[in-house]
């Protein structure tokens, strides 16, 4: 197995420590996980071509651990599984991961029903750089807001009904769309997570949206629910 191949994986569902434990299965050379951030506003899938890991599903409880141990490997890695543990070895060095109970994993909601997304907006390598700039810039900016006006359409950073500081950048959409705010961090760390490859961010009338990423080895989906702001 390819070590950064797999780290690839975890970042794209743990994104920069917003999610620690999760079910890990495999479906042939496919390792798939279901997960849901700590605070209960995002869900979503990844799979990842990155090769066979276990048979049937196993817990990791503490994913940033398993990333600090994988570091000290070598690109190149043998995998095995124990009832216990994930164990790891490469020319120089091995190591054992203690596997999680799967009854203390959290549970992933389902939706009821999958709403309709009216809006859809191309997340390309532009965008992607647009938006982690604009946070870097308001890093005390805990949501973003896409709105229009006679303008365009547009995400913003410091959106308030008060004087201050605000970036903003023109977006192209098929659809109109109502004010509407999301987590900064939370798609941040989508962003850079999925770096590389071209996605879609769509949007619910509802107050959902769902980011989805798709390329040779990874396919990643994200719903994550709108943050509602004191004062709307």
């Amino acid at each position: 197995m390819n070590k950064k191949e797999l780290l690839g994986f975890i970042s794209r569902y743990s994104l920069g420590g917003n999610v620690e434990s999760v079910k890990w299965k495999s479906d042939n050379d496919t390792l798939i996980t279901n997960f849901v951030s700590t605070d209960k506003t995002l869900k979503g899938t990844i799979k990842g071509k990155v090769g066979n890991v276990t048979d049937g599903e196993i817990g990791i409880f503490e994913t940033s651990q398993l990333i600090r141990m994988l570091t000290i490997l070598q690109d190149d890695m043998d995998v095995s599984t124990s009832k216990t543990s994930l164990m790891f070895r490469d020319k120089f060095t091995n190591f054992s991961y203690v596997l999680s109970d799967l009854d203390v994993i959290p549970k992933v909601p389902s939706l009821k029903m999958t709403p309709s997304f009216t809006a859809t907006i191309k997340i390309t390598d532009h965008f992607v750089d647009r938006f982690v700039k604009s946070y870097g810039a308001l890093p005390d900016s805990d949501f973003f807001t896409i709105e229009a006006d006679v303008i365009g359409k547009q995400i913003m950073f410091g959106y308030s009904n008060t004087n201050t500081n605000r970036i903003s950048f023109d977006i192209e959409t098929d659809s109109d769309i109502n004010t509407i705010h999301f987590s900064s961090n939370l798609v941040r760390e989508i962003l850079v997570a999925n770096k590389g490859t071209e996605g879609t961010f769509e949007i619910s009338p509802v107050g959902l949206a769902r980011i989805k990423f798709k390329n040779n080895l990874y396919e990643s989906e994200y719903l994550l629910v709108n943050k509602q702001i004191d004062g709307e």
